[in-house]
């Protein structure tokens, strides 16, 4: 297997299903403020990318009005939203292999810092991580921002590894440099498509992935 120095892992749709504490947020943060609702079929949208970003796309919100909706998003995350997600079957198994095996493990995501620490602990992944990179309270960073505080953060030199489940996690990886391996289970990518990145689509499928091909570039 070949030895990354770290392996990042996204959150939404590839640590853990949450996507119904997402929809639900969608939804508290439209009544908050006064939106009117979006098709059902549109709130997976909301997976992955950064809120602020997809209330100002989707509703045409100013960017002041966008950061209003995004913090009851993340309200509705802190009190609710925590308790409405399931772990994905094997992660604990992975993260306690890939942690023997003697990688440095981090999350990179673009849920809230805070939120993401919280949920993790809950479900009882976070102290798996070196250290786990989210959305600050301004919403100004980026996927590949996480990834670059992720890469601080550990002191990691050698290679990387992103591993998640959307086209914003592959854009992120590519934009800091690091390699990525795209996850069929979640919510962005479908098994059977033909993508620029190497995917697997079972949680037991990525230690093999690592032996036969994690070779870094």
């Amino acid at each position: 297997m070949k030895n990354y120095d770290l392996i990042l892992f996204d959150l939404d749709g590839t640590l853990l299903d949450t996507s119904a504490g997402i929809f639900n947020s969608v939804r508290y943060a439209e009544s908050q403020m006064g939106l009117a609702p979006i098709p059902d079929s549109r709130l997976r949208e909301f997976v992955g990318p950064p809120p602020k970003a997809m209330y100002s796309k989707i509703y045409g919100l100013s960017e002041d009005d966008a950061l209003r909706a995004a913090q009851f998003h993340r309200e509705y995350g802190k009190t609710k939203a925590l308790y409405e997600a399931s772990v994905y079957p094997g992660m604990p198994e992975l993260l306690s292999f890939l942690r023997e095996q003697g990688h440095k493990l981090a999350v990179a995501t673009l849920k809230s810092e805070t939120i993401a620490q919280s949920i993790l602990e809950y479900y009882g992944l976070a102290s798996y991580f070196d250290t786990i990179v989210g959305m600050d309270p301004e919403e100004t960073l980026t996927k590949r921002k996480t990834i670059d505080l992720a890469v601080i953060r550990t002191a990691a030199e050698g290679k990387k590894l992103l591993i998640g489940d959307s086209i914003y996690d592959y854009d992120g990886a590519k934009e800091a440099g690091v390699d990525f391996l795209g996850v069929t289970y979640g919510f962005g990518f479908k098994e059977g498509q033909d993508y620029p990145f190497p995917t697997v689509s079972r949680v037991d499928d990525v230690p093999l992935w690592l032996m036969e091909n994690g070779h870094g570039t």
